[in-house]
């Protein structure tokens, strides 16, 4: 008979039989902050806004100005609490991208942009909108990495999750203990999954059916030819420009295993040689196996570090072959640890949540605290200095008006100038000539005149 009763902490635990189970659940309920968060919309100045008005009004003044301000677009991120407004807000911050308030941007924006595609589950739609950083510049702060992270692991949405963790890394932002055991996680069950092929997001196209049939000719691309000034040298930095899943989650494999201390752990030293293969540089994994000789890998790791190899489709490269030779003497140089690799990484999410979340919940409702005040802050300061360019203006169009009561009352005595004034701004015109234009007379120049003789 099965019995299941939870503990006072975090971990619940399962008998069956003589078998003992640790139940993950990652980060509690309270650290969603629910009743912070929920209390923006309390606040006098999201209670009154409607979401279709402010909507209209924002893409009317950026059709006719080509201008939104930095305040509205946070107002309407954080104001959306249902999915109809969903794809309209990302629409509008990348529109707002375009102008030159974008660098105004409050952090509270990209906060509830991403919570609100949690709570909707458009994971898909996060991961594009993250993804697209010069479209959008949304970036994920500790929190919402964190609350991202922690759902899509619930949800046993590995691959999303190690989607945002390689978007993490790229970010070179792992200072966040807690962060960086749930990314560490999330590409570990990604890797063993056995269809951990590509990234949605960055799945290669399909064949069409009519071009992967056999027998059927293959229709010719048009070509199109485009004039350019001038070519642009090809660069790849092996950074932003990655687009293959393998080296994508390998170079996160690679950042993890350094911020836990390279091979001052196990962990470690198995997530940067895991990460090194599955990165392609068989080079470095070489030399970091020399420098690293007598510190322990784990089995696991190294399991996956073999299977990474027999997928390669390259077997003749050299670095490769020279790799896979040391991958077979590996036992002789290295200690190999026994201990289920899964387990490690989540002792390590244990022990970050239990020593930092209680700290990281008490900094975060201050935080949204803090950010109702900056949103009333900026919003009366937006209103003052709109009062005060309505001023500015109403003073002018009185000095003018003044300016021509004064012409009128003082009109006799300075009649002269008034007439100055009309008379430089006349435009004349050359005068037209509709005849026959004159031939221009042609002159000889070899001609002489003749010498006239006076008469005495």
């Amino acid at each position: 008979m099965l019995k299941l009763f939870r503990a006072p902490s975090r971990l619940g635990i399962v008998a069956r039989g003589s078998l003992w189970v640790s139940r993950r659940t990652f980060l509690s309920d309270a650290y969603q902050c629910r009743e912070a968060w929920n209390a923006r919309l309390a606040t006098p100045l999201l209670e009154k806004i409607n979401l279709d008005t402010l909507y209209y009004d924002l893409e009317q003044r950026f059709q006719q100005r080509n201008k939104i301000s930095a305040i509205d677009i946070d107002i309407y991120a954080n104001k959306l609490v249902d999915e109809s407004h969903v794809e309209e807000v990302a629409d509008l911050l990348y529109k707002f991208r375009l102008t030159e308030e974008t660098s105004s941007t409050l952090d509270s924006t990209h906060h509830a942009l991403v919570r609100n595609y949690l709570d909707h589950r458009c994971y898909g739609q996060l991961i594009e909108v993250l993804n697209n950083r010069i479209g959008y510049g949304v970036f994920l702060d500790a929190y919402s990495a964190n609350l991202t992270l922690d759902q899509l692991l619930k949800g046993k949405e590995f691959r999303y999750a190690a989607r945002v963790a390689t978007l993490l890394a790229l970010q070179e932002d792992f200072s966040n203990p807690i962060t960086k055991a749930l990314a560490l996680y999330s590409c570990y069950r990604y890797a063993k999954a056995p269809d951990a092929e590509h990234f949605d997001d960055l799945a290669p196209a399909e064949q069409g059916a009519g071009e992967a049939g056999e027998g059927q000719k293959k229709k010719k691309k048009e070509e199109i030819k485009v004039r350019v000034k001038f070519l642009r040298n090809e660069y790849f930095d092996d950074h932003f420009d990655l687009t293959d899943s393998q080296l994508l989650l390998g170079k996160t494999f690679v950042e993890l295993g350094r911020a836990y201390g390279g091979a001052g752990s196990v962990i470690g030293t198995s997530c940067e040689l895991l990460g090194l293969t599955m990165y392609r540089k068989y080079e470095q994994a070489c030399e970091f196996v020399k420098q690293n000789a007598g510190k322990e890998l784990n089995e696991e790791a190294l399991q996956m570090i073999r299977s990474t190899l027999e997928k390669e489709p390259n077997k003749e490269d050299e670095q490769l072959v020279a790799f896979t030779e040391v991958v077979d003497k590996l036992e002789a140089s290295m200690k190999i640890g026994k201990d289920s690799f899964e387990k490690l990484i989540l002792e390590q999410v244990k022990q970050s949540v239990g020593e930092h979340e209680k700290q990281q919940i008490e900094a975060q409702a201050k935080l949204y605290t803090e950010w109702c005040n900056l949103r009333q802050q900026r919003v009366d300061e937006e209103l003052e200095r709109m009062q005060r360019a309505k001023r500015l203006q109403e003073i002018e169009q009185l000095a003018v008006e003044m300016e021509k009561e004064e012409q009128k009352l003082w009109f006799f005595e300075n009649e002269d100038k008034i007439d100055l004034q009309i008379d430089s701004k006349r435009v004349f015109y050359p005068k037209r000539w509709f005849g026959k234009k004159k031939k221009p007379r042609t002159v000889d120049v070899d001609y002489v005149p003749p010498e006239v003789r006076q008469r005495n």
